[in-house]
């Protein structure tokens, strides 16, 4: 079994953010949705690079892989497609 490193140390969040246009909330966004394409494409990787595809998502903002114009690449659900069931009740 492998045992793996952290690489969360290298990250600087300022970094990413400057990049991401200073906005930490596109960053997230953005992050959020590189991570997911990370772990699409290499669904049954064992490499160290793709176990913590957040990471990844971020060092490549951090390096400069990637900026504030990939907002743009990134597909959102239409909001009329969403159902709210306003009627649902939620155990607690």
């Amino acid at each position: 079994m492998a045992q793996y490193t952290s690489r969360g140390t290298q990250l600087n969040n300022d970094k990413c953010v400057q990049q991401a246009g200073g906005n930490r909330f596109n960053l997230v966004i953005m992050a959020a949705a590189r991570s997911r394409e990370i772990r699409k494409q290499h669904y049954g990787s064992q490499k160290f690079e793709h176990v913590h595809s957040n990471i990844s998502a971020l060092l490549e903002f951090q390096e400069g892989k990637l900026d504030a114009s990939y907002i743009k690449r990134i597909k959102f659900n239409d909001p009329k497609d969403r159902h709210i069931d306003r009627n649902a009740k939620y155990n607690r």
